[in-house]
Order: structure tokens, then C-alpha cells, then sequence
């Protein structure tokens, strides 16, 4: 499969400024500490995709890009979000990649430390048949976002973050006339009880899953 381009939508690993959510758990910099080790899983994971899919970090925050590239692998290619609403940054990110005459375009977060490199492919092949591919989470949203264009109906949903987003967009999607496929539903890391399910889990033992288990330990099965 050729020409296809994966983007990975992060926030730079300023401490303050990611997961807050999560700060009656994790201090400002156990926060830094637990997106760099999301980075390990995602990105090591990320690299196993064929060298014919490009893969484009498009970050945002208040950092410095240039003070994080010792933690991107040499292949990815980094932009900086556009301004607007995460709909909108989306939708920019992915008309951006399209012109560049990627085949398929794929968006994900950072935040998904579950994920297989072969979900990936899954996604791109079921676009030979569907406009859309949306991959569940368990809190309404959804994880990723695959299309074979920009389609501006898929991000026409009102208010982002809560649990009625995938259903928004699937129902924009279907109103317009587009097919969707959903992929396999994984979990992300927002919010306290996302890190219980997460530690609970049997058979992790990733940097996220470690760094967590370290910090957390009260969180754990074992207690």
C-alpha cells in the first residue's frame, strides 16, 4: 500500500499545560514525565508502518519543537497546529497533508499507548471501500480518523472533549452521504479513572504502563 501519510496530533510535553485533567494525581512534571513515556510507546510502535507511509507530527503548546527532536524518530516530519478549534485543527492538518497527493490520510493523538502499528494498516485498507474510518474509545470519542480526503463534514461537531463526539460525527458524516467504518476501539489517557483501567490491565508492560505503576502505585492491582 503506497502513499499514505499518518498524522499524530500532541501537545509538546509541557508539564503545566498537558493532561490537566489529571492533576490531582500527577504533578506538573510526573505529567511531562507521563507524556514522554507515551511518546516512547506511540512513536516506537508508529515506526514498524511501512518507509511508504510518511508520518507528520503536528504539535502545539508553548515549547520549542527544537528542544524535543531528541525524541522523534529522524522520519517524522514535524508542523505546528493550526489556530482554531481542535475541529478546525484537524480538518487544516489533514487538507495540508492531501495536497501533498497522500492516497489516504490518517489522524490519531498521542494519549493511545495501546496502540499496534498493524491498526494502522487496518484503517488505510478499509478505506478501499469506505469514505470514513473512526476508531471508538470507551469515552465517545474516538481515537483515530481516516479519510481518503478532507471531508469538512466530519469536523462540523460542536463541542469536542465529551462523549457525544464519535456519535456527532458519524451522524454528520451519514447526513452528508459518506460510509464509515469503525476500527477497533482503544482507550486514551485523560482522566484519573482512565489510569485505573489502564493499570489494570493485564499483559502491559510498556514505558506508560511502567512510568504510571511508579508513580501511582496505590493504583495498582496489587493494592
Amino acid at each position: 500500500m503506497e502513499n499514505n501519510a499518518l498524522i499524530i496530533f500532541s501537545r509538546l510535553p509541557v508539564g503545566h499545560e498537558i493532561k490537566t485533567r489529571l492533576a490531582p494525581l500527577l504533578s506538573d512534571s510526573q505529567r511531562e514525565g507521563l507524556m514522554l513515556a507515551m511518546w516512547q510507546d506511540i512513536f516506537g510502535e508508529l515506526i514498524k508502518l511501512p518507509e511508504s507511509t510518511q508520518i507528520f507530527l503536528y504539535w502545539t503548546g508553548s515549547g520549542d519543537i527544537q528542544d524535543y527532536k531528541k525524541f522523534l524518530p529522524e522520519r517524522f516530519i514535524t508542523r505546528r497546529q493550526s489556530e482554531g478549534s481542535l475541529g478546525v485543527r484537524m480538518l487544516n492538518a489533514i487538507e495540508e497533508v492531501s495536497e501533498s497527493s497522500y492516497k489516504r490520510v490518517a489522524l490519531i493523538g498521542s494519549d493511545i499507548p495501546a496502540i499496534k502499528y498493524e491498526y494502522i494498516i487496518e484503517a488505510f485498507a478499509m478505506l478501499d471501500n469506505y469514505d470514513c474510518v473512526l476508531g471508538p474509545s470507551p469515552d465517545g470519542g474516538y481515537w483515530l480518523i481516516a479519510m481518503r480526503r478532507a471531508i469538512p463534514e466530519a469536523f462540523n461537531v460542536t463541542q469536542w472533549g465529551n462523549s457525544s463526539v464519535l456519535d456527532a460525527t458519524v451522524k454528520n458524516l451519514q447526513e452528508a452521504g459518506f460510509t464509515i467504518r469503525l476500527a477497533n476501539e482503544l482507550d486514551d489517557i485523560d482522566t484519573p479513572e482512565d489510569v485505573k483501567n489502564f493499570l489494570s490491565r493485564p499483559h502491559v508492560n510498556n514505558h506508560t504502563h511502567k512510568f504510571l505503576k511508579h508513580c501511582l502505585s496505590a493504583f495498582t492491582p496489587e493494592n
